[in-house]
This record gives structure tokens, sequence and C-alpha cells, in this order.
């Protein structure tokens, strides 16, 4: 085994299993089976709110609740991201990896399971990987790293070296970078599972992106009814989720209020239940996607001018305040959507859809799973750069969140291969 390989290959000694403590924050976090995923709706009557267009009307109804003077959304600003930072937290993929072991119980608890492999399926953006990486860390469970693409083109089985001895857990957090489209890509993952299905890697857990798995289901028909995803955020869940990420600061109560109204949102800390319209809306329009949720919200946050100067003293910002005791963050209606480019054809669904069934790729791949020339994918990649519909991130290019719903629509409609989600 190379040195690359051995610091990639974590080895973190022999099972034992370590009590978990449940945080609060865990009951938002729940693995299911995937078909009892269940994508949030919308309230009765509202049929016509399944378009975004709706969504941002919400941001126009005045409420009686409401005593605050409305605020121009032009005169708002964004949220400078260090002040973004300190309001919100990232999702707590700790707890969601304490859900997951809760889901897990019964299966590491059997000697001899009847599935020595389990999976967990997640959307993208939702930390399958990190989440899966997570849960192995307190049982000490060897970390596989994915082979590298030069590996799976060559079919190089020595990646399976890796794999510890019988009687050691191992976890490897994302499957849908051990594959690649094309003629020689399929080997190394046809290979691993069926060495999984038949019990010759030991107990393990497999992480994998949704889109991929839509696609290795066609290419290896084994039933798997025991995977687990993590189920839908509907309106409730994200916003005790949201909740969980806001920080107050000193004590104070933080209203998130609509932009163009001043209805609340969401206030933290509240001792009421209610789910405002805006935060159904958003659930249902990214389909429980919890990560895709979480980019809206936090892109749609903005602050009154005053509350941010451009040059704050002793590193903390003057904010203003509606009460000594309370903060006001705005939330606007106003998110700009990627609009695909002028003159789109279908080449560029073909780039868009291959870079999700694979959790992004880079750019030098491109031409050897399309039929289409290198000159012609680096253009296409640039244009859908310029569009906001790509991102390149950690050395592969991928849809970014806020473009999610629109691609998936898109491919959809185009009757391309999509996830179960």
């Amino acid at each position: 085994m190379t040195m690359e390989k051995q610091r990639a290959v974590q080895s973190l000694g022999g099972l034992k299993s370590t009590a978990r403590v449940e945080s609060p924050e865990a009951a938002v976090w729940e693995f299911v089976p995937l078909a009892d995923y269940k994508v949030p709706g919308l309230p009765a009557g509202s049929a016509a709110a399944n378009a975004w267009a709706y969504f941002k009307r919400i941001f126009r109804r005045r409420g009686k609740e409401s005593q605050l003077p409305v605020r121009q959304e032009a005169e708002l600003r964004t949220l400078a991201q260090a002040r973004l930072e300190r309001l919100l937290l990232p999702p707590d993929w700790h707890s969601a990896a304490t859900a997951l072991d809760k889901a897990l119980k019964d299966w590491m608890a059997a000697l001899e399971p009847d599935r020595p492999v389990k999976f967990v399926v997640g959307q993208p953006y939702s930390g399958h990987a990190e989440i899966v990486r997570l849960w192995g860390e307190p049982y000490q469970a060897t970390w596989i790293a994915s082979p590298t693409y030069e590996e799976i083109l060559a079919g190089d089985e020595r990646w399976f070296d890796n794999w510890p001895q019988a009687g050691r857990l191992w976890v490897l957090p994302s499957m849908e970078h051990c594959y690649l489209r094309h003629a020689n890509g399929l080997k190394l993952v046809r290979q691993l599972l069926q060495r999984a299905e038949s019990g010759r890697l030991g107990k393990g857990l497999i992480g994998c992106d949704s889109w991929a798995w839509s696609y290795l289901q066609r290419l290896w028909s084994v039933p798997r009814p025991d995977a687990l995803t993590l189920q839908a955020f509907d309106s409730s869940r994200l916003a005790r989720l949201l909740s969980s990420m806001t920080v107050c600061r000193s004590g104070r109560r933080v209203h998130f209020r609509n932009a163009v109204n001043g209805n609340s949102i969401l206030t933290v800390p509240s001792e009421d239940d209610r789910v405002r319209s805006e935060i159904v809306q958003l659930a249902a329009y990214c389909r429980g996607n919890v990560g895709t949720a979480v980019r809206y919200w936090r892109e749609r946050l903005r602050s009154e001018p005053e509350a941010e100067p451009s040059e704050p003293s002793n590193s903390e910002e003057i904010e203003q305040t509606d009460e000594p005791d309370e903060e006001s963050v705005w939330v606007t209606g106003v998110l700009p959507e990627p609009v695909m480019p002028a003159g789109t054809d279908e080449d560029f669904a073909l780039v868009l859809h291959v870079l999700l069934l694979h959790g992004g790729l880079p750019e030098s791949l491109l031409s050897q799973l399309l039929p289409l020339s290198h000159p012609r994918c680096m253009a296409l990649l640039l244009r859908l750069c310029n569009a906001g519909f790509i991102q390149y991130r950690e050395d592969r290019w991928s849809v970014p969140e806020l473009a999610y719903a629109t691609v998936r629509g898109l491919l959809r409609g185009r009757a391309y291969l999509t996830d179960d989600f």
C-alpha cells in the first residue's frame, strides 16, 4: 500500500462501541427506509403554491400581527459573512450521526446480521458522507477512501486491500465516487457490491448519493429495502432545525421577520409552536432536502443599513435593536435563481446530468463520459458557471444548492434518470 493510501485509509483500531449522548437537536434528525421518505406537502387549498412565484407572493401579504414599519428590500443589506457565521451555526451532523446510530441499533447488536453491509442514501447537500464518517468514529471503524479515477478506469482491484481483516467494522462514506459511467468505469463498483452482498468484506456501512444510487440500482438490481435515508424536513422539523442553528448572543431574542410586511417568521427562543407559511413553503419547495432549505434560508437573510457599519470597532459590529433584549433579522423574498443560458440545447442537460450522477466531476473526465469534445465541454462548463448552474469546489465541478431545484426539474422534464426524492 502506498504512503498516500496509508494516509487516506484511517484505521482507528478494533471495534469498540462508545456511548453517544443525544443532544436536544437530535430529535429533528430521523433515518427511515427509503420507501418511508415523505415529501412535505402544502396546506389544502394552495395547489397553486407549488410554484416558486407563490413562494415570493407570501412575502407580499400584510398581517395585523406586525406593528413594525415595512422595510424596502432594496435598502436592506446582505448579512456580512462574519455576522452570518455568528448568527447561524452549520447543521449539526453529529446529532444526525446519533440519529443514524439509533436506526442501526439492532443491526449493530447482531453478531451475525442478515445483511453484513448497510447502506445510507442521501440527497445532495444533506451530509450523508459526513454523517457516515462521524457515525463510525465512536466504533473506531476503519474509514475507506474512495478509489482514484485512475484506479476506477483501470479496474484496479488492489483497492480492496484497504479493507480491514474480518471482525473489524468499516465505513465507506461516498460510493458515488467509486464508479464512472463509462465502459471501463464500472468494474470496481460491481466488485464492491458483489463482495459486500456476499459478506466477503465483513460488517460495514456505505454512504451513497441519491443520484448515484438510482443509477447503480439499474446496474446491480439486488433489492435493498433496508437502505436508510434522512427523513424529509417538513415545516415543523425545519423550523426546529433553524431555531437550533440560531445563536442568541447575550440572551437576546432573535426575530426573523418578513422584509416586506414585517410579520414574524421565526422567533428564537420562542414558546410559540406555530409554523409560519414562509417555512411551510420553503420546506415544500425544497422537497424536504435539508441542505437546500438551509442554503435558501441563509441567502435570504438581510440587515438594515445602519446595523452593519463598514468599519466596526473592536472587531464587534454595532447592531441596531428594536428593544434592549431583541434583535431583528429581515428575511427577503428576493432571491435570484439561475436562468438557463440562451440557446440551451441537449448538451447542457448532458453535462448537468453527469455531474449529478457522480456527485461532481473534474473537467478532465467529462469528454470521456460524454459524446462531446473537450473544448465543447469546457465551453459548456464556463457558460453554466457564469449562469450560476455549476460551481467549482474541492477540485470538481458540481451543481450548487440554489440551482438544484431548477436543474432537477429540467432533467425530470426531459425524461432523464433522476433520484427518487
